[in-house]
This record gives C-alpha cells, sequence and structure tokens, in this order.
C-alpha cells in the first residue's frame, strides 16, 4: 500500500518552494503554486485573485539577499 503523503498548506509550500527569483518581491501563492508577484501587496493580491478560484491566498515578501537573521539563545 502506498504511503500517504501530506497534503502541504501554501505556507508549507513557500517554506520549500526556492523565491529567492523574487527578491524583495510579494509573492501570492494559491493551490501550492506561485500565482503572482510583484513590489506592491495589494496590487499582487487583485492578480492572484484574478488568476486564481482559491479564496486561500497567501502573500509573503522574499527579503533582500543581504538581509541577516539572527536567533537569540538564553
Amino acid at each position: 500500500m502506498k504511503a500517504r503523503q501530506k497534503k502541504l498548506s501554501n505556507y508549507e509550500f513557500s517554506l520549500k518552494v526556492n523565491t529567492s527569483a523574487y527578491e524583495n518581491e510579494w509573492i501570492a501563492i494559491a493551490n501550492k503554486k506561485i500565482v503572482a508577484h510583484g513590489k506592491d501587496a495589494e496590487s499582487v493580491y487583485k492578480k492572484a485573485k484574478n488568476k486564481s478560484r482559491s479564496k486561500n491566498i497567501l502573500l509573503v515578501k522574499e527579503p533582500p539577499h543581504e538581509m541577516l537573521v539572527l536567533k537569540i539563545i538564553r
């Protein structure tokens, strides 16, 4: 019997997909696909809403490549 594969949410998809080509842009994800991207979040959302029938659209911002993320350990 085949092992069940967990369905990815749009959020989980956003963590796994390579979005480095969209540096410093907003990315709209629907049905585990990148459906729109650009500099303005509102226009990206509107494009995604027009392209996708999904009501669940995730907007994420790809940070600049020189961004530094630190973790504080206590």
